[in-house]
């Protein structure tokens, strides 16, 4: 009985052990290049993106969307702004088990800028 126990307690713990986390943080300028366009602060955004992967040693399948691909775009639509400046963000992965969480959050300050034109990419 007392070595069931233990191997109990030692299973339980091990799941606690075995789960990891990392996690990378990262600043920039702005999402737009801004070289001397005035503009006008509307807001701090602050936004949490998260999905999950069902994962087994080498294939990944995701449970939800990631929503990486137009990351920045969701964000200014969803606040009408036309850029983000002073971008702060991290992201994290947490394991549990074969299910695997991952976070991306991103922290800005939301622009407008004062004329109506909105800047664009030269081509060189």
């Amino acid at each position: 009985m007392k070595k069931n126990i233990f191997l109990i307690l030692l299973v339980v713990l091990s799941m606690f052990v075995s789960n990891c986390a990392s996690s990378s943080v990262g600043i920039a300028t702005s999402n737009k290049p801004i070289p001397n366009t005035p503009y006008e602060t509307i807001k701090t955004v602050d936004k949490t993106f998260s999905w999950y992967t069902f994962d087994i040693i080498l294939f990944g399948i995701p449970l939800t969307e990631p929503p990486v691909a137009d990351l920045y775009e969701k964000v200014m639509e969803e606040e009408s702004g036309d850029a983000l400046v002073n971008i702060r963000y991290w992201n994290d992965k947490s394991i549990f088990g074969p299910i695997i969480r991952y976070r991306f959050n991103i922290k800005g300050d939301l622009v407008k800028f004062t004329n109506s034109q909105t800047p664009t990419k030269s081509k060189r």
